[in-house]
């Protein structure tokens, strides 16, 4: 990959420069220093810029060899990720016990408006890359970054119940955070069609129903098999029932999501 060489005042006058000639942001850059400024004798004699040496990130190839998938074709590559993405998606279920649900830790407040050219670029080089045309509008929501693409057949960008646009959303946050640290990362959304909205109140009709199915019968409620990201929604919206709780079970794809009414709990007690 080509690289190119800056100097500056200092290190990040460099990086900026670096930054408005290859019109890229500083995430997707590699840089190396090469030298560090010095002032010199009274800031005159032996004065030295600093110099950097930066390289354009390979935005995909990263992701592939972070989870040692094979390189393939741009379009065999694109597919591949985003198998590898889903396949993260179905292992992280950050929220399934009901303690994590009801009190999430508080986070430092991070400002999303720094984020969203990088989220758009990065979504921009992936789906060129797949290949697929498109616009990404942008913006920034409830202290999230927004992407929501404009292209034809959105059907095929969504997948199977969502799966192709949650792994894109995967990876574009996986780049964007590669170099913040937990507390400073920045929640990246990506949609297309209004979808995570459509979803989203169909997750809640179902969890609503099954919410009083248990408290009517007094019993446990299995819900179907889903990702991590629906079990969420379905967890963070039943967490406001006083009257049920939730967990998760089961591995992989077959983990599923059971709701519990706490009267049926209660009575159990009492009878001891």
């Amino acid at each position: 990959m080509t690289s190119y060489e800056f100097t500056g005042k200092s290190i990040k006058e460099a990086i900026a420069k670096a930054c408005e000639e290859l019109k890229v942001d500083e995430h997707l850059l590699e840089i190396e220093v090469l030298e560090e400024s010095s002032k010199g004798f009274l800031g005159i004699v032996g004065h030295r810029e600093a110099k950097i040496k930066v390289k354009k990130r390979d935005i995909l190839k990263e992701v592939m060899e972070a989870e040692s998938v094979p390189a393939r074709t741009p379009r065999a590559k694109a597919a591949e990720t985003a198998e590898v993405a889903q396949r993260r998606v179905e292992e992280i279920d950050q929220d399934d016990l009901e303690s994590q649900v009801q009190e999430e830790p508080e986070q430092p407040s991070v400002d999303p408006t720094l984020f969203v050219d990088t989220a758009r670029e990065v979504l921009k080089e992936i789906l060129e890359r797949m290949p697929v045309t498109a616009e990404i509008a942008s913006d920034t929501v409830n202290g999230s970054v927004y992407l929501d693409i404009k292209a034809d057949g959105s059907g095929l960008l969504i997948g199977k119940k969502g799966q192709t646009l949650d792994a894109l959303q995967f990876i574009v946050n996986k780049i964007v955070n590669k170099a913040n640290s937990p507390g400073n990362k920045v929640e990246i959304i990506v949609d297309t069609e209004n979808y995570r909205e459509r979803k989203k109140e169909n997750l809640r009709e179902i969890a609503l129903k099954t919410s009083e199915r248990a408290k009517k019968t007094h019993k446990p409620v299995p819900l179907e098999p889903m990702p991590a990201s629906e079990r969420r929604i379905i967890h963070m919206i039943l967490a406001e029932d006083k009257d049920v709780y939730t967990k998760s079970y089961g591995e992989g794809q077959m983990r599923r999501l059971i709701v519990y009414p706490r009267k049926a709990l209660t009575n159990k007690r009492r009878r001891r």
